[in-house]
């Protein structure tokens, strides 16, 4: 019997993650509420700017100029590129917000960020840290897009099928999220420790912060898009960030970061969309 590294068995429960996560995302996702968010082109294109070249600028005129580490600064560059938070459709729930808006963006973004990720990680990783954009660009459409893409066609073609199979990918994908976090916890709880100290903690604070107040901003005249662009900009999609990590990256400190950025922007997304929901009521 072969024995696995602890970063296989990461890796294994990252890839199944993402998957699932994607493929229960697509089959909940119909197409009108894509093309319902599209024909919103204002709002769309403030949107996309926000997510795709706001949020990865700030993240690397953060780190450029700070004593941080390349690892440390190329996990807040890697999650800073990766939009589409899976978490978005939840969020606006929580809130009581435009769920078909949330949806509908969501997707768009995890279509786009086929192009956007690998580039804008080929333009904005610190100088002394190197990725193959090529390959990362067909990773992300490999692992992101076309389960999105069967998801939707599944749910198009099959709604019977898609009904009863939703479930149980979707408990697949919770339990797999549950158990990569416990796999991560237990793997780098120290590399997790070092974190602090090191000012990587409060650049994502920053970015973070930066990013909900500008999705509220930029989030159109009502409250229920302005709630989602917020809280779907400040989360980012952890699931593909912390693929790329496993796979991409041999540094360790790139998953640590990604990791703690990714858990704070839930968090706080998560407490603000219920606040929102209270202040609604």
């Amino acid at each position: 019997m072969v024995a696995m590294s602890v970063e296989t068995v990461v890796e294994v429960a990252t890839t199944i993650f993402v998957l699932s996560t994607m493929f229960s995302i697509g089959m909940e996702l119909s197409l009108g509420q894509l093309l319902a968010a599209l024909r919103r082109r204002r709002l769309m294109t403030k949107s996309l700017v926000v997510n795709l070249v706001a949020v990865p600028v700030l993240a690397y005129l953060l780190v450029r100029p700070l004593p941080v580490e390349a690892g440390y600064a190329a996990g807040i560059v890697l999650i800073a590129v990766a939009p589409g938070a899976p978490f978005g459709p939840k969020f606006a729930e929580l809130s009581n917000s435009n769920i078909e808006f949330a949806s509908g963006l969501m997707a768009v973004l995890g279509i786009i960020s086929v192009v956007t990720i690998p580039a804008s990680l080929a333009l904005l990783l610190p100088g002394n840290v190197a990725v193959d954009p090529l390959a990362i660009g067909w990773m992300v459409f490999g692992i992101q897009l076309l389960p999105l893409l069967a998801g939707m066609g599944l749910d198009l073609r099959f709604p019977s099928a898609t009904n009863r199979l939703y479930p149980p990918v979707q408990r697949l994908s919770d339990l797999s999220f549950l158990l990569l976090i416990v796999l991560l916890l237990a793997a780098y709880s120290n590399e997790m420790l070092a974190l602090v100290g090191t000012g990587t903690l409060f650049i994502s604070a920053v970015v973070i912060a930066a990013s909900l107040v500008l999705g509220y901003a930029l989030g159109g005249p009502g409250r229920n898009t302005r709630e989602v662009l917020a809280t779907t900009t400040a989360a980012r999609n952890a699931a593909i960030a912390l693929f790329i990590a496993t796979t991409s990256f041999s540094d360790p400190d790139v998953l640590m970061v990604v990791l703690a950025f990714s858990f704070v922007g839930v968090v706080l997304s998560g407490l603000l969309a219920g606040a929102w929901r209270r202040l609604a009521t």
